[in-house]
């Protein structure tokens, strides 16, 4: 049901080509498959992300593959230098953007001194999205079963004029700002008022959560593949195209979530992109989603340059991004099945007067530290 964006825990199959293709699985156990994820925008610059998916009987987890040495050749003849941002975690620099019409292949270098590489892609221009727009839909989510309603959502739809006499292929991602109203959980503790850390106690096993000392906004992405063809509407408008399913998230307890902010990134990529994320969407749906074990391994278009028997998940690619947000006011929806952002209700620390020796009241309120999935600052098209 919720897909990971992540490409985890897939074998592939002992041959590499070029295009993308399905093979029936064989499991290795107690083995590991690099996996790579990344694409050059004209929007977003450039980011990628290289793991190491591992199989320890019959456990299938992935850690970050660190101190990589990561490069994009470009077809001018220029080299762009990546650095890693976090664990496993390569960027461009901040000046770095795609062009539209030029060619771009990754390059990578283990520690261990392995060598990869991505087949080249030219940067493909993305239209402009004409009109953006979103219903409620009470009984959105389906539940595993597929029989029971889990959570409500909100649904978005664009308008798009596609380009006329080419092939023109697409994938849309979406990020979603909600309200937040506590921004930090203790388990077994409580919150230091001072350095915001948490401060066991003994035998205690109770959660605290604690409220924020200043407007925040949580941050989700999407969790699930959406991808489209031209084929049938190529050189004409297109209209009402769902790009997104969005939980209806709520803190619980009380808080108010009054409005989501939902920008939305229309993605323009290549025909092998189109087909491998096409295939992986199809394998999550059979499958349920892309943590469960695969019925078969998808090849992407990442490859060592000294064996190419050797084992490569991901596609590494180019997209031109079209990107809008649209404001949606949650209020009139009192009806939802609500999807509670903890996966709980809130389990507030009780109020309590200044005592010694500190004479401080509790509890404290949390910072709202800025984060991937956490930001202080208002997001811009924030209308309450």
């Amino acid at each position: 049901m919720f897909l990971q964006r992540a490409i985890t825990f897939i074998l592939l199959c002992l041959l590499w080509v070029s295009c993308v293709e399905v093979y029936d699985v064989n499991y290795r156990f107690n083995s590991e498959v690099i996996t790579v994820d990344g694409f050059v925008t004209d929007g977003y610059g450039l980011t990628v992300t290289l793991k190491t998916a591992r199989s320890e009987n019959a456990t299938y987890y992935s850690v970050p593959l660190r101190n990589c040495e990561v490069e994009v050749r470009v077809g001018d003849g220029s080299v762009v230098k990546l650095t890693e941002y976090e664990s496993g975690v390569y960027i461009a620099p901040a000046s770095f953007n795609g062009q539209v019409g030029q060619t771009y292949q990754l390059h990578f270098r283990t520690p261990t001194g392995k060598v990869y590489e991505s087949e080249k892609e030219q940067l493909r221009a993305s239209p402009e999205i004409d009109k953006i727009y979103h219903k409620y839909n009470r009984d959105g989510i389906l539940d595993r079963t597929g029989k029971r309603v889990a959570f409500s959502s909100l649904d978005v739809y664009v308008d798009f004029k596609d380009p006329a006499n080419e092939r023109n292929f697409y994938l849309w991602r979406w990020t979603d700002y909600e309200e937040q109203g506590l921004c930090a959980t203790c388990e077994g503790g409580k919150l230091d008022s001072k350095t915001f850390v948490c401060i066991p106690e003994r035998n205690s096993r109770t959660i605290y959560d604690y409220r924020c000392d200043a407007p925040c906004w949580e941050i989700f992405y999407s969790n699930e593949i959406t991808v489209f063809s031209d084929i049938y509407s190529n050189g004409r408008q297109v209209q009402a195209q769902q790009v997104a399913k969005i939980p209806f998230y709520v803190m619980g307890g009380g808080f108010a979530n009054r409005a989501a902010l939902v920008e939305i990134q229309q993605l323009s990529i290549s025909p092998n992109a189109y087909e491998y994320y096409k295939l992986l969407r199809d394998q999550a749906q059979n499958t349920g989603n892309l943590t469960d074990t695969p019925p078969s391994a998808i090849i992407g278009n990442v490859r060592n340059i000294d064996d190419s028997t050797e084992e490569v998940v991901g596609y590494f690619g180019t997209a031109g991004v079209a990107k809008s947000r649209h404001f949606i006011d949650k209020r009139p929806y009192s009806n939802a099945y609500k999807y509670l952002m903890l996966g709980r209700e809130p389990s507030l620390e009780p109020d309590t007067p200044p005592m010694p020796p500190l004479f401080e009241s509790r509890p404290p309120l949390a910072p709202c530290v800025q984060s991937a999935t956490r930001t202080p600052i208002r997001p811009a098209g924030w209308l309450l």
